[in-house]
């Protein structure tokens, strides 16, 4: 709800100005093609099993209220395509020590414009890609033995399920103890799929600027929001669309973000000074509230992450 009341409160701000169509010229239509990092994948045959997989470095607790939270990456070090699906079970490894129990807990959202693979990635996890697991941990509340030294645990052990076996790894710190009658308590999410990685060299050297024109723009639940970005060329390089960038939006509060390639074969260049526009197409979800609702757009999400606009919708009734 923050990040909504942020969009709508800079909605003047980023494109409202009414703007006559004829002013930009005709908008380059919608193509639902998108980028290959998206397509959504075939289930491969086996399970992955501990033996294909290696967590990547140290786990790394942040501290999160008064204990922490870490998400882990899983790597595929194996030679084949494997399943990383479920809820694996999670114990901090120790002879004698605190109860420990494990409770359900989200996956760590990404901030957009970051863009993670597909779910059904993790159901083909290919040699070299990654998985990941979001753990929390509080309260460890270990009673010091007199005569002997405090040992913490030797390491964190991620059990795959369905009798995958375990995956051990280093940590970094230990949660202060808050209530000695209480366990351990360790939030486990669900396998989730890891951020698409950024490419080295932007798309283009050109400094583009991206506008919303004639905002609010307008939208039926269960239907399809259509507006235009209208991308102006502020620096002195052309613009050219030979290689290709994607996009990445988003309806928020309730919308999934949705990738697309930019219909770059029906795209003339820009010239520095000049526009273009482009006709954007997302779904509005049959929950998406009455009234006010925030629009994400950026350009290039898996390298430059920009231009980036926002927009305000109206959902009406």
């Amino acid at each position: 709800m923050l990040v909504l009341l942020l969009v709508l409160a800079g909605g003047c701000s980023s494109g409202s100005k009414k703007e006559s169509p004829k002013a930009v010229g005709p908008a380059v239509p919608w193509t639902s093609a998108q980028p290959p990092q998206v397509a959504e994948r075939t289930p491969a045959g086996t399970p992955c099993r501990a033996a294909d997989l290696k967590v990547q470095g140290q786990v790394s607790f942040v501290a999160m209220l008064q204990g922490g939270i870490a998400l882990v990456t899983i790597r595929n070090r194996g030679t084949h395509p494997c399943r990383l699906a479920g809820r694996p079970r999670v114990r901090f490894v120790k002879n004698g020590g605190p109860e420990q129990v494990q409770r359900q807990i989200p996956p760590t959202p990404s901030n957009f414009p970051e863009t993670a693979y597909p779910r059904s990635a993790l159901l083909a996890l290919r040699p070299g890609e990654a998985g990941a697991v979001t753990i929390s941990w509080d309260n460890w509340c270990d009673p010091i033995v007199q005569g002997k030294p405090h040992v913490p645990p030797s390491a964190v052990r991620i059990t795959l399920p369905d009798g995958g076996g375990s995956v051990d790894a280093d940590y970094n710190a230990v949660p202060a103890c808050l209530d000695p009658s209480k366990p351990t308590t360790i939030g486990v999410s669900v396998f989730q799929p890891t951020l698409i990685p950024g490419e080295r060299q932007p798309w283009s050297t050109a400094f583009l600027r991206a506008v919303v024109p004639n905002q609010p723009v307008h939208a039926r639940r269960g239907g399809v929001l259509r507006f235009r970005v209208v991308l102006t060329n502020l620096s002195h390089t052309t613009a050219r669309f030979d290689r290709c960038p994607a996009y990445v939006q988003q309806l928020a509060p309730s919308g999934k973000v949705e990738v697309y390639d930019l219909n770059c074969a029906a795209a003339r260049p820009i010239a520095p000074g000049k526009r273009l526009a482009f006709a954007m197409q997302v779904r509005v979800p049959q929950d998406a509230p009455f009234g006010g609702n925030g629009l994400f757009w950026a350009l290039d999400p898996f390298g430059a992450r920009g231009p980036q606009v926002h927009a305000r919708v109206i959902v009406d009734r």
